[in-house]
């Protein structure tokens, strides 16, 4: 029997690649959820076989009636938009808070109306049926530490918190999918990681430690690949969806490598960073980041399953390595600085 899928995002990074994968299996059928169902992006879906709707993550009603008889459903939600939004920052000047917690608001009251809508469908998902794009609590992993790293912790408090509080059995058919460092993230921070030198090579700069192993991700091509596989777990687990793990010393070796450009990693000190990045809100919120992943990791001590772990259990996960991603990126915007 054919199952439903609900992709919220659909015509984003994560949501994207969740739809083209599980439109590429016959036995199921997906549903595309975005804002505007005649964008360019929308309509390329249409014409790949994806049924596109439209519903608004602040229109709790336009969601649910998106998901009406989905048996399994996609949650991603976006902090980056409302940070970066002309208009969202004029309105966070005009509550008197800043851009950061704004988008916190955005995200975390996003995620709770997607949260509300499942729970309206709650009996038509299949055991393992809500699946869930977030990441660690750093206020909480670090104990109190880190209070503001907020692109972690919306995402945090609604998933799992907040499900697992307000709808146990929706909680139950739960899998919570984090997210490594996107191995396009470069582009919002160039200065940190590409910095040109005199000498013509290049150095990625960063205020974390240089040898902690962390997580990378090719978000467009492997989030469907491996939530697809996800999928066919049993609930209640969290995983990692990462094609490589390596230290920022082993990503500058590694693209080095690719590159034949000479490349260094060097820790540098918060005001370092923060001067590296001229939006000064930018600047607090990846600073955080990184001081963060230093002491506690990208996970935050929280035990992860991988990609590894999905093929030990029979399924296939096929994932981008990093070397191999930059071996097929075109870097010209890096070397013609």
């Amino acid at each position: 029997m054919t199952k439903l899928i609900c992709v919220i995002g659909a015509t984003g990074n994560q949501g994207g690649s969740v739809a083209r994968r599980f439109a590429q299996d016959p036995d199921y059928k997906v549903r595309g959820i975005t804002r505007n169902p005649s964008s360019e992006a929308a309509q390329a879906l249409v014409s790949e076989g994806i049924d596109v709707v439209a519903a608004d993550l602040d229109d709790p009603p336009s969601l649910a009636a998106a998901f009406e008889g989905a048996n399994l459903i996609f949650s991603v939600t976006n902090y980056w938009e409302p940070f970066f939004r002309p208009d969202c920052r004029q309105k966070a000047a005009e509550q008197g808070i800043s851009c950061r917690r704004y988008a916190y608001d955005v995200e975390y009251r996003q995620g709770k109306n997607i949260a509300d809508a499942a729970a309206t469908v709650v009996d038509s998902l299949v055991e393992n049926g809500f699946l869930v794009s977030t990441l660690i609590h750093a206020g909480k992993a670090s104990r109190g530490k880190f209070k503001e790293l907020y692109h972690f912790d919306a995402k945090a408090d609604i998933f799992p918190e907040y499900v697992e509080e307000k709808y146990p059995k929706l909680a139950k058919k739960m899998s919570c999918v984090h997210t490594g460092y996107f191995m396009t993230s470069y582009r919002i921070l160039p200065e940190c990681y590409f910095a040109k030198q005199a000498d013509g090579s290049f150095q990625t700069r960063f205020a974390t430690v240089p040898n902690e192993p962390t997580f990378h991700l090719d978000v467009n091509t492997d989030t469907g690949p491996f939530v697809y596989a996800v999928a066919q777990m049993p609930p209640g687990k969290t995983y990692m969806a990462c094609g490589t793990i390596c230290s920022w010393t082993d990503f500058s070796a590694t693209w080095s490598r690719v590159t034949g450009v000479p490349a260094s990693y060097k820790q540098v000190t918060r005001e370092e960073m923060m001067e590296a990045v001229p939006d000064r809100m930018l600047a607090e919120e990846t600073t955080d980041m990184f001081e963060y992943t230093s002491e506690l990791g990208y996970a935050g001590g929280a035990e992860v399953l991988l990609a590894e772990d999905l093929r030990k259990a029979g399924i296939e996960c096929p994932m981008t390595s990093l070397e191999d991603w930059m071996k097929k990126h075109d870097w010209s915007d890096v070397l013609n600085k």
